[in-house]
């Protein structure tokens, strides 16, 4: 998961604070009886229970969609993305090059990864059995084989446009040091990672679009838009991208062609959700996008229009993580309309 209105508050706090940062421990997340009112960035289900990761550090946890366990985190950094491997171990990313761990299915997380001095937040996750993959800002990617022992630091340069590698190419050889400090702000920010029916995508900012099959050897997609994407979503040939504007996308045909789809608000689209039946698309100023069985897009606004992040299906409830923290929404309500 892993979103434009959490870019913007994070390179705020980039540009404020890292100075700071760099000097001190990170410190641990305090509780509150109000984290579930907070932003909420991103939700995961573990298949028993659904937890939301947030500002200051917060995790939620709830068996039930109803009531909410505050988990024991050991940084207090804005939160952006969780993926579970299996129902007790998962992980989640965050400003600071954040990685943290769970053993327990999400009440109680060790540090993996904190590095303030990167200057770059992990904005998405995926982890399934033995592969993790974390992005984030200017090309950011860490990845683990073992299920999340062992942990590299990867440059992508197969994802350089052609002209930035064959400027890196002729640096690396005549001027190493500074092929190194312009090496890490020449790939776009990678705002999203999933897996799709085998195939590892990674969607990001300037119409980025890449697919691999193992997670090591990348290839771009060339689409028509030149904007960000936020969100990859789908199932099989069928996929949605999604991103600036209300700018959504869908392929029939495993991203060789795409069309544009009609949202009818320009609001920033930052996450996406499938089930079976629904396609779900979350978005900026209280706006929810979704289709019933690939049938018209539909439209739903909250009244407060605050941001919508990330959500999922629990129960057959939508739970949302927002601007505002956890929303529900009945799905029979959706499908009644």
């Amino acid at each position: 998961m892993h979103k434009r209105f959490i870019q913007n508050i994070l390179f705020i706090i980039l540009a404020s604070s890292s100075a700071v940062a760099q000097n001190i421990e990170p410190m641990k997340a305090e509780p509150s009886k109000l984290a579930s009112k907070f932003l909420l960035t991103d939700i995961a289900s573990t298949g028993n229970s659904v937890v939301a990761v947030g500002e200051r550090g917060h995790i939620l946890v709830s068996n039930d969609g109803e009531t909410w366990q505050q988990a024991n985190v050991p940084v207090n950094v804005l939160l952006t993305s969780i993926s579970f491997k299996n129902e007790q171990v998962g992980f989640a990313t965050g400003h600071d090059a954040t990685l943290i761990k769970t053993v327990d299915g999400g009440l109680n997380w060790s540090l993996v990864h904190y590095e303030p001095k990167l200057d770059k937040p992990f904005l998405s996750i995926i982890a399934n059995k033995t592969n993790i993959m974390a992005v984030g800002a200017y090309g950011l990617f860490m990845s683990s084989s073992d299920g999340g022992d062992e942990w590299n630091i990867e440059f992508q340069d197969e994802l350089l446009l052609e002209g930035d590698k064959e400027y890196l190419d002729e640096l690396k050889e005549y001027e190493p040091d500074l092929y190194l400090t312009e090496r890490q702000f020449m790939l776009p920010h990678f705002n999203d990672i999933t897996l799709i029916s085998g195939e590892y995508f990674l969607a990001g900012e300037a119409g980025f679009l890449a697919t691999s099959v193992d997670g090591q050897n990348w290839q771009r997609i060339e689409t028509d838009y030149f904007g960000s994407y936020f969100s990859v979503i789908g199932n099989g040939n069928k996929l949605y991208l999604a991103g600036l504007r209300g700018n959504l996308f869908e392929s029939n045909d495993a991203g060789l062609s795409w069309q544009n789809i009609n949202t009818a608000e320009p609001a920033t689209i930052n996450s996406g959700y499938e089930t079976s039946e629904f396609s779900f698309f979350f978005a900026n100023s209280g706006n929810l996008f979704y289709r019933i069985n690939n049938g018209e897009m539909q439209h739903h606004v909250f009244d407060d229009g605050k941001a919508i992040l990330s959500g999922l299906v629990f129960d057959n409830q939508l739970i949302l993580a927002t601007e505002a923290g956890i929303k529900k929404l009945d799905v029979s309500e959706l499908s009644s309309k």
